[in-house]
């Protein structure tokens, strides 16, 4: 896939690789659909505050405009909020659609109007993805936020706006995990604990958040329900406090460790 060249030489310079999927700028839907509402609430309201006026001149001695004078300084601020938001989105302007995350082999290249940021699989240290599904004014719709920190002290933070989060989100999961694993189960085959958050993963079994150590032997697997995460016995019984999986560092890593383990001691 061809990447634009800025992109493909900051990727070269880090070793990333051979390019894969882009992932284009977001628009903001909401934004734009929230400001057009008030605008034709507060340009409705002017009208009607006009005819009433003329309808009634006795009562609004101050004339017409005067009476609709705040709903039509309200219409002309949201119209201006409109279209700032409008011409720096990807419909309109160029360079918001240049904004965009790049996946290579070793990482990404993510674009954005500072400069351009990149990323390598092997440097995130923790990464915690929240997902939550939200309804506001009857529109549901998802909520992404993904916090990535890395081993040179780098903090990144990703929402909806940043790129296509529902799409780029479970792939950068999945990478991270796929690199972090190899390392994890090589340090746990030592007899070292590995952490995640509330669980930390030992010899003798998985110790949660309150100390509680679950042996092997009681263990039946990870259960994740309602974006919660928690231990399970043989039959489905929980043995362990529920974390919210957006509060556990790597998680993917942790649940795939999880599974790599049964199979061993199956």
């Amino acid at each position: 896939m061809t990447v634009p060249a800025d992109v493909a030489v900051a990727a070269a310079s880090r070793g990333l690789g051979n390019p894969g999927v882009s992932y284009p700028a977001q628009t903001p839907k909401m934004p734009l659909i929230g400001l057009g509402v008030l605008l034709l609430l507060w340009v409705a309201l002017s009208v009607i505050m006009v005819l009433a006026a003329n309808g009634s001149p006795t009562l609004y001695e101050d004339g017409p405009l005067a009476m609709a004078m705040p709903f039509i300084v309200l219409a002309v601020v949201n119209a201006l909020g409109f279209l700032v938001v409008l011409l720096r989105s990807p419909l309109v302007s160029a360079k918001a659609r240049r904004l965009q995350v790049h996946v290579f082999d070793q990482g990404w290249v993510r674009v954005r109007r500072k400069g351009i940021e990149v990323y390598r699989w092997d440097e995130v240290q923790a990464l915690y993805a929240s997902v939550a599904e939200n309804t506001s004014g009857g529109i549901r719709q998802t909520a992404y936020h993904y916090r990535i920190t890395f081993h040179d002290g780098r903090q990144v933070s990703m929402r909806n706006f940043a790129t296509d989060m529902a799409r780029f989100g479970p792939l950068l999961q999945q990478a991270v995990a796929q690199t972090q694993l190899p390392r994890a189960m090589a340090y746990f085959d030592q007899g070292n604990p590995v952490g995640f958050g509330d669980f930390t993963v030992t010899d003798d079994g998985v110790a949660t958040r309150k100390g509680k150590l679950v042996p092997w032997s009681q263990l039946g697997g990870v259960k994740v329900e309602f974006g919660l995460v928690g231990l399970v016995d043989e039959q489905g019984k929980r043995v362990s406090p529920q974390t919210a999986i957006g509060q556990i560092p790597n998680a993917m890593t942790f649940l795939l460790m999880m599974q790599t383990i049964f199979k061993k001691i199956a």
